[in-house]
């Protein structure tokens, strides 16, 4: 867990802050794209706002015809079926209206179930690299908090600014069917309105964009240091932890009180304006019913129909916050969406020989720029072969799995497993050729049995009861009171860490495959776990290539063949006994037990 520094940066040079700009039509036509397989729903949820739009509107007129043909005249036919047809475009608004909220409450969330797959399976095709510079605190406010901002758009907000649009078209007709002189008067006030949002989102968009930037800081932030907890409170930290989350909170309420200040503006000027409207048509109308050349009736419905322009638009000024909010979400959605993975699998992927070895072909590797980790690296592995990499810390061991399971790909030269560079298999078919045991065992928060098998058919099948049994797991198992149904909860924390990893090596004995890869595996294990691990070592090997990194003098001494490597060259090759008659790098590593 790193305890310093402000600033990371990605894969392609860019700080993980560092967002790509979306036009609001991009953006509206790739979220339009997720509406498409619920098309049917989309038209439906239209044609209930427009029906919606056209009963709201509607009710003013019927209130100038209460009030001119019947109040004024004094004349009450057809008095009760109107006022009956009146109760209907009331009740009938309110049927529409629950359709309207049940179709689109369902649209959104089928969309947002349809991103978040694609926002997860596209981080499952990213590589190593990618997740070196990118935080998971950062990624998970992505699938949540950045879907979830698109929620709230999908489910009232598209359909709430279609539904105001139309009821304003449709005030505005109204207006101009009843008096055209007074409608011009009314929609006087709209430039101001257009002016005033106009200003308001373009200041708005930029304050969204840091609202979602420093919640992710935030979130990943405090992700990182629950897990880091142990190591926080053992070296005293815990003040520096506190100071740096108020750092990152304070940043996150200023950007918000400043989202808050522009609101608090805003809704006062769009009220002001509307005040003004109001004025307008109260003396214009007035002054005309005054002389005789306006209905009353007219009048109230006009009152009427301005209260209700300026309704709509304020809800559209309200409805900002979550388009804003959904559009900054979208950019940092679709940034991630549109960064391709540096590793795939080539379009005409060639076929994986049953028989191979494995050969490093001049392999030089950098994690950053040019600071080699590994340079000219050459070696084979025979079939069949049993081969162990040795050297001191930082020498670059770990390097050459990463390579080679194709976690990170070669810099310079190539690795070949039969003769075929691994940058023209199948990424799925040249990983199926491998089982890997690593020095960190990680455990999901599953079954011991779902941790073995990880939910493969062709291996629930296999006998799991024998293979727990040949690397004495079963001794565990069987004192617990659930068995391998046990959940090992967060990170296996249930079990030991010898415990943990035991079921690593029963995960890879289970897995069955051509190569097995070793990178210390008994490295940080007890000495009763290790003595049994030893033993397992060799089931593990039986009748496949394995690959072995190792600090432990037993672990390597039985291997057909040892490298050794030191600042990134193979310096030695050669059996034990062989290495040990050189009186190199390798024995002064054994006689300063460095492999003890």
């Amino acid at each position: 867990m790193a305890l310093t520094g402000e600033k990371e940066t990605t894969a392609s040079g860019l700080t993980t802050d560092s967002i790509k700009e979306y036009t609001l039509w991009v953006i509206v036509r790739r979220l339009t794209a997720y509406i498409r397989p619920y098309s049917w729903m989309a038209v439906v949820a239209i044609v209930c706002s427009l029906a919606s739009s056209f009963l709201l509107v509607i009710r003013p007129y019927f209130v100038k015809i209460v009030i001119d043909n019947y109040l004024t005249t004094g004349n009450f036919d057809h008095f009760n079926f109107f006022m009956i047809l009146f109760c209907g475009v009331f009740l009938l608004h309110f049927i529409v209206g629950y359709f309207l909220s049940l179709i689109t409450g369902m649209i959104g969330q089928y969309v947002m179930h349809d991103l978040r797959m694609d926002i997860f399976n596209h981080i499952l095709s990213m590589e190593m690299r990618f997740f070196d510079h990118n935080r998971v605190g950062r990624l998970m406010t992505r699938i949540t908090d950045d879907v979830n901002s698109l929620n709230e758009l999908y489910t009232s907000g598209a359909i709430r600014i279609i539904n105001n649009s139309t009821i304003l078209i449709g005030i505005a007709i109204v207006m101009f069917a009843l008096d055209w002189k007074l409608a011009l008067i009314s929609m006087a006030v709209v430039p101001l309105l257009y002016a005033a949002g106009y200003t308001f989102a373009k200041q708005v968009r930029a304050v969204y964009r840091n609202i979602r930037k420093f919640t992710a800081r935030l979130n990943a932030f405090v992700q990182e240091n629950i897990q880091g907890i142990r190591i926080i409170q053992l070296m005293r930290r815990t003040g520096w932890s506190y100071d740096k989350f108020t750092k990152y909170s304070d940043e996150l309420m200023d950007v918000k009180v400043r989202n808050v200040l522009y609101y608090g503006v805003f809704f006062p000027v769009m009220e002001f304006i509307g005040i003004v409207g109001m004025i307008l048509v109260l003396t214009t109308g007035g002054l005309r019913v005054h002389a005789a050349t306006l209905n009353i009736g007219v009048m109230v419905a006009f009152i009427r129909l301005i209260d209700m322009l300026f309704w709509p638009v304020r809800e559209l000024a309200e409805n900002f916050n979550v388009m804003l909010s959904a559009v900054a979400a979208s950019e940092r959605i679709f940034t991630l969406l549109d960064t391709e993975p540096k590793i795939k699998s080539p379009e005409n992927p060639v076929p994986v020989k049953k028989e191979f070895d494995i050969i490093f072909d001049g392999v030089w590797f950098a994690y950053d720029n040019e600071e080699w980790v590994l340079k000219d690296v050459s070696f084979r592995v025979a079939r069949g072969e049993r081969v162990a990499i040795v050297g001191p810390s930082g020498a670059g061991k770990t390097s050459i799995t990463n390579l080679l399971l194709r976690f990170y790909d070669v810099r310079r030269g190539r690795i070949l497993i039969g003769g075929t560079d691994i940058r023209d298999l199948s990424i799925a078919e040249h990983r199926r050729l491998f089982a890997y045991v690593g020095q960190e065992p990680f455990l999901f928060n599953r079954s011991i049995l779902n941790n073995i098998t990880l939910d493969d058919e062709k291996i629930q099948n296999k006998p799991i009861d024998k293979i727990l049994t040949q690397i004495q797991f079963d001794n565990v198992s069987n004192n617990l009171d659930t068995g391998l149904d046990t959940v090992v909860m967060e990170r296996g924390s249930r079990l030991s860490q010898g415990q943990r990893q035991l079921v690593s090596f029963a995960r890879a004995l289970a897995a069955d495959r051509n190569v097995l890869v070793l990178d210390e595996a008994t490295s940080s294990v007890d000495t009763f776990t290790e003595s049994i691990l030893q033993q397992a070592v060799p089931l593990l090997m039986e009748n496949r290539t394995s690959i072995v990194i190792a600090h432990r003098l037993s672990t390597v001494r039985k291997v057909d063949r040892i490298h050794v490597l030191a600042r990134g060259r193979i310096r030695e090759t050669g059996t034990h006994d062989e290495l040990m008659d050189m009186d190199g790098i390798y024995a002064k590593l054994a006689k300063m037990h460095m492999f003890d």
